[in-house]
């Protein structure tokens, strides 16, 4: 396929609506750092406006790559050592940023969260062994032992086998305990809600969902008791069912709160939230973005955000719907059960829905890492779009 006709399937909806979601992630970390004493905290937006650039040239490049990004299944086990490799040296060379999670890795000019990047690499080796098919036996194959032929042609798939589904669940639920030991398990989630979306997506037998859903079951009492090694998760569930046993949670859902509300139909204007720019609003350029964005865009601005957000994931499923093969109907779906993910926990944290974890809001927090495996995800997405196949009714 010429480099013109690929360009006719390039996504320039996903693409636009990705660089504003960018955009005003950027004007929203400027705004909430802009009374901060700390001069760190007033150039964050510099360094993300930075990485948003290299994350759109990588979306450009990941669309144009000479290769299609089926080749990448083939170096499915290169991509999932890789991440396996990452956590791990996060177990022994992590460094903490806020609170008791250390799940960043100092490389000198930066710090980078190599969790994030694990996703991308979930998803790559995760929907290679999803995506794989066996050819089945169809009406229109050669006979076997002498069966008599049909002139009825048609072409069927196996759906992935067990042996599919049980690699890629304990391929995941490794990733996920790596992450889970940082101690982070609002991320290690991520990691299990991706892997459950890819494997909707690849259409296993329903006997396997019914297995899926025991097993998740099964695993609530275990994984509260590994809990307890790490009290902190079990305070953010008991904050989260009562608030008030715990000082901070409630501090931090009541300083959201009223941000959110104090907002109204048009807000108080950027840098002119008195939550944020009097700092009582707890780590604002981050978990807590949404309710700065509440306040100082208000209805409209947060009803905007949702609408980009809407945008982004119709053209993800879209995308997922024209694929050419399972495999790339797989990656996206892997990116979009990502954002997604994200993107509810942090605004249900916000609203006081969800219990509070340090989940940030894709493209509009602040993070290089959250943003640049975004963005690969993007270009990845692009790259299947630019190979789809028409859709036949």
């Amino acid at each position: 396929m010429t480099a013109f006709r690929l360009w006719r399937h390039f996504d320039y909806v996903l693409f636009v609506v990705t660089i504003i979601l960018a955009a005003l992630g950027v004007v929203m970390i400027y705004s909430a750092n802009l009374g901060s004493p700390d001069p760190r905290l007033q150039d964050l937006w510099r360094r993300q406006a930075m990485f948003g650039a290299v994350g759109i040239g990588l979306i450009l490049l990941l669309s144009i790559f000479p290769r299609d990004y089926q080749w990448l299944g083939d170096f499915w086990w290169l991509a999932y050592l890789l991440a396996v490799v990452l956590l791990v040296l996060v177990l022994f060379l992590g460094q903490s940023e806020i609170g008791e999670v250390s799940s960043w890795l100092d490389l000198g000019l930066f710090r980078f969260q190599p969790s994030f990047l694990a996703m991308v690499l979930l998803a790559i080796s995760a929907g290679s062994i999803l995506g794989r098919r066996r050819r089945r036996r169809g009406p229109s194959d050669p006979p076997l032992f002498g069966a008599p032929k049909t002139s009825l042609v048609r072409f069927t798939a196996d759906r992935p086998d067990f042996v599919s589904y049980l690699v890629s669940l304990l391929m995941t639920l490794v990733l996920a305990a790596l992450v889970f030991l940082e101690p982070d398990m609002a991320t290690a989630a991520v990691f299990v809600f991706m892997w459950l979306i890819m494997v909707f997506t690849s259409d296993v037998a329903n006997r396997y969902l019914v297995l899926t859903g025991l097993l998740g079951l099964g695993a609530l009492i275990p994984v509260w008791e590994v809990m307890a090694r790490f009290p902190y998760m079990r305070n953010r569930v008991w904050g989260f069912i009562n608030p008030g046993s715990d000082v901070n949670v409630q501090y931090q859902l009541d300083q959201a709160s009223i941000a959110i509300g104090s907002g109204g139909m048009l807000g108080k204007g950027l840098a002119q939230g008195t939550q944020s720019q009097l700092r009582y609003l707890p780590v604002r350029h981050t978990d807590f973005i949404f309710a700065v964005t509440a306040e100082e865009l208000g209805f409209v601005g947060v009803m905007l955000l949702f609408l980009l957000y809407l945008l982004l994931c119709l053209r993800l499923l879209r995308i997922m719907l024209i694929a050419a093969d399972p495999y790339g109907r797989l990656l996206v779906a892997g990116t979009l059960s990502t954002i997604l993910f994200q993107a509810v926990f942090n605004i249900g944290m916000n609203l006081g829905l969800l219990p509070v974890a340090g989940l940030p809001l894709p493209f509009i927090s602040y993070g290089p890492a959250a943003l640049l495996t975004m963005m690969i995800g993007i270009g990845l997405a692009e790259n299947v779009a630019m190979r789809h196949q028409k859709l036949e009714f």
